[in-house]
């Protein structure tokens, strides 16, 4: 598995290198509604369930908070680098997610049992 993933991660460098030089700086997108609120859709329904699982100490947690972590980072990054004229509102949007998705890598750490004396 291992080195399926070393493969993996060294075949896309050349394909990033293409995409940064033959992609169109812009495009007209289709279906741009439904893929920013379905991102959004997954956020609000990965920090329900973390919340769930954390206030029931829910071994699963760690997994949820680190999988809607890494969905509000990408929110984040897209709200910026799409920004257009709205770079100052896609600013205070990230300035939002990245201290939330901070909360979630916080909720993902395992902390220990303290034991009783």
């Amino acid at each position: 598995m291992k080195k399926l993933f070393w493969a993996a991660g060294l075949g896309l460098l050349p394909w990033i290198a293409v995409l940064g030089t033959t992609l169109p700086d812009v495009v007209a997108a289709q279906h741009w509604r439904l893929a920013w609120t379905g991102l959004d859709a997954a956020e609000a329904l990965g920090l329900l369930l973390t919340a769930w699982l954390l206030g029931r100490g829910h071994a699963r947690t760690p997994l949820v908070a680190t999988a809607t972590a890494t969905l509000l980072l990408t929110d984040a990054w897209f709200d910026v680098v799409t920004a257009g004229d709205d770079v100052v509102f896609s600013l205070l949007l990230a300035a939002l997610e990245v201290p939330l998705a901070l909360a979630c890598l916080s909720a993902a750490v395992p902390r220990p049992v303290p034991a009783h004396v």
